[in-house]
């Protein structure tokens, strides 16, 4: 059995690190530009945006008040080398003593175990199929920091992390799709359609440095089509602290292809609490969140009925809560 976990921006906030759009926003804004046009960006862009998707769109959008590859270049730049310098320094803030390593492999292990009751039990019937053979477990992040490296420590290539069955359980890696802060760093958007300015649709600097897909495939690492090859072989495929962002379509899009076979999905998010005493609403929120994974990754409205029951939704779970008890307590 092949699991795949793609990990967002929500893993690193999980562990109390100020990372979101809204802690970046007021250090990047006081920062000054000998840059006009940097300047101006600055006075454009909003301290409404949510999630680091909406940024990236808002840049694609930005570019229709860039003139040249220059200004572009002076831009682009700026934000990505601030970003890069601010990551490093709350990465760099954080105890990772304070991590229980043992519950984050286990969170790893039996992600389904944080579901309700009855979800739980339709993926453990799924997961029969493969009860006699080697479990293979990979992660795929979005994120820059390498706090996941630093809570499982270094992987000379595979790492047994448990049995089920008599057979192994197998962590198989961790890989950046879009780079790190100190190396092939790519932000942006999902197609040339989010870029509003049309003259830069034919323009290849602009497209390999702003179109994510285009970037990875400029820098020739070869990741981005290993992570395909991950997704397109998975038969469990969890999704944790995504938002779920349309400049990343392409990879809900592989998603949605993938669910057409043996496999399914567990999308674990974030979202407003709902109170016990209206717990029916969960149904709701979850049917919406479903409905809004399907959309964006384009399946037909044949697919959407056949993989319906292939979606399982976990709003507000503690996986992954992995600070150790005891240090919580102190704070």
């Amino acid at each position: 059995m092949n699991i795949v976990f793609l990990i967002g921006n929500g893993f690193d906030l999980n562990l109390g690190l100020k990372t979101s759009y809204s802690d970046f926003y007021p250090y990047y804004t006081k920062i000054r530009s000998k840059s006009s046009v940097v300047n101006k960006l600055k006075e454009n862009i909003s301290s409404e945006l949510k999630n680091w998707s909406d940024l990236e769109l808002s840049l694609g959008n930005y570019t229709a008040n860039i003139n040249s590859i220059t200004e572009f270049d002076e831009v682009f730049e700026d934000i990505g080398n601030n970003l890069a310098e601010y990551l490093d320094q709350e990465e760099k803030k954080f105890d990772f003593g304070r991590i229980d390593r043992e519950k984050f492999i286990e969170s790893l292990k039996s992600p389904e175990e944080y579901l309700s009751k009855a979800d739980e039990n339709n993926i453990k019937i799924f997961r029969k199929q493969w009860s006699n053979s080697q479990w293979n477990i990979r992660i795929i992040t979005f994120n820059y920091t390498r706090t996941i490296e630093k809570i499982i420590g270094k992987i000379p290539g595979s790492q047994p992390i448990g049995t089920h069955n008599g057979a192994n359980i197998i962590l198989h890696g961790i890989d950046h799709i879009h780079g790190y802060t100190d190396e092939r760093m790519v932000m942006g958007v999902n197609d040339i359609t989010q870029l509003k300015n049309k003259d830069f649709h034919k323009n290849q600097d602009v497209i390999e440095a702003i179109v994510k897909n285009n970037c990875n495939q400029a820098i020739k690492h070869t990741i981005d089509d290993f992570c395909r090859q991950q997704i397109l072989s998975a038969n469990l495929i969890c999704i944790f602290g995504s938002s779920i962002g349309v400049t990343d379509n392409m990879w809900w899009e592989l998603i949605g292809q993938r669910l057409a076979k043996d496999c399914i999905l567990i999308l674990f998010y974030q979202g407003e609490e709902i109170p016990l005493r209206i717990n029916y609403k969960k149904g709701r929120e979850e049917r919406k969140i479903r409905t809004d994974f399907q959309n964006k990754s384009k399946m037909s409205e044949e697919l959407k009925k056949s993989t319906a029951n292939k979606i399982y939704i976990g709003i507000n779970l503690k996986i992954f809560n992995i600070l150790k008890s005891s240090i919580l307590k102190k704070d």
